[in-house]
C-alpha cells in the first residue's frame, strides 16, 4: 500500500458515535500504512461550509438522526457528486434515502467493527476513491 494521507469528514450530532467512527477509521489507515486526516463535525452547517470551501474529502461519514442530516447529505451530494457517503443511523428509517443518495454504505448503530472494516476495505479498493494504489482510501 502507498503512504498517502486521506481526508475524511465525519458528521454526527451524537458525539460519542462520531468519535467511535473516527477512531476506527484512523486505526484502519494506520494498519494499512497510511494516515487519515479526519475532520469531525458536530453540526450540519459546519460540514456544508467545509465542503463549500475545500471539497476535497475522499469520503464522508454522516450520522442520520433527523431530516436535518438528510438535507445535509443532499447538499453534500450536490457539492461532491462522486464523493462516497456512508450513512450512520440508529435505525433503518433512512435506508431508502440512503439509496436515493447513492450512499456507499449504511451503518446501523451501535457501529459494528466487522461491517465498518468491510466498508473501509471496499472504499480502499474502490474506483470512486482512486483505489489503494492511486492514493484512494
Amino acid at each position: 500500500m502507498n503512504n498517502a494521507t486521506i481526508k475524511v469528514a465525519i458528521c454526527d450530532k451524537i458525539k460519542d458515535d462520531g468519535i467511535a467512527a473516527s477512531d476506527f477509521i484512523s486505526e484502519f489507515y494506520i494498519n494499512n500504512n497510511n494516515q487519515a486526516e479526519i475532520q469531525e463535525f458536530d453540526d450540519t452547517e459546519t460540514i456544508i461550509d467545509a465542503f463549500r470551501l475545500q471539497n476535497n474529502f475522499a469520503a464522508v461519514f454522516i450520522g442520520m438522526n433527523s431530516m436535518d442530516e438528510v438535507d445535509t447529505a443532499w447538499v453534500i451530494r450536490k457539492l461532491a457528486p462522486n464523493c462516497p457517503l456512508v450513512i450512520m443511523s440508529d435505525s433503518g428509517d433512512y435506508s431508502l434515502e440512503g439509496y436515493r443518495l447513492d450512499a456507499f454504505d449504511y451503518w446501523l448503530k451501535p457501529l459494528d467493527e466487522k461491517k465498518m472494516n468491510r466498508t473501509l476495505e471496499r472504499l480502499w479498493h474502490s474506483p470512486r476513491t482512486g483505489g489503494a494504489n492511486k492514493g484512494g482510501l
